[in-house]
């Protein structure tokens, strides 16, 4: 499950996939408790990063040349509708293979454009493609942090 990359920035982005992948099997029993109090489901974290990737390939990543303006879309709003999405998944095994469908995608337009020399702005902040993808590998990295927290509290229970 691992995407071969020269680019180390796109290689840690990649990371994600064999560990979503493994939720196949970790995952089954709890993919629909929250992961704490008041906190979203398995299911609802891995609809919520799935459907950042998707704003990346359809309204980020594309737009992303030198001197381009572009913005973030509303946080908040954003969330809510991948929060909406997540109910519609039955079976975490077609949610996973959404997710890595998507992020495969998003990788491949990733290597097709990534240049560190371009420039860009976002929200009129300054950004490169590596500080844009390093946002999404912590935004990964959390929410992995998140769900193995809680699977090792559900082992252990």
């Amino acid at each position: 499950m691992t995407v071969k990359s020269n680019n180390k920035v796109l290689s840690q982005f990649a990371e994600f996939l064999p560990w979503v992948e493994r939720l196949k099997v970790t995952a089954q029993d709890v993919w629909l408790k929250p992961i704490a109090v008041g906190k979203w489901s398995v299911r609802e974290l891995l609809t919520h990063i799935m459907y950042w990737d998707k704003n990346s390939l359809d309204a980020m990543v594309p737009n992303m040349e030198e001197g381009a303006e572009l913005s973030f879309v509303d946080i908040e709003s954003h969330n809510q509708e991948a929060a909406v999405l997540a109910r519609s998944y039955e079976s975490l095994d077609v949610l996973i293979d959404d997710v890595i469908q998507t992020r495969k995608i998003l990788l491949a337009l990733l290597e097709q454009k990534y240049d560190d020399k371009t420039r860009f702005r976002i929200d009129n902040s300054n950004y490169s493609f590596k500080r844009f993808v390093n946002i999404f590998i912590h935004h990964d990295q959390h929410h992995q942090q998140q769900v193995e927290v809680f699977l090792e509290r559900e082992r252990s229970a």
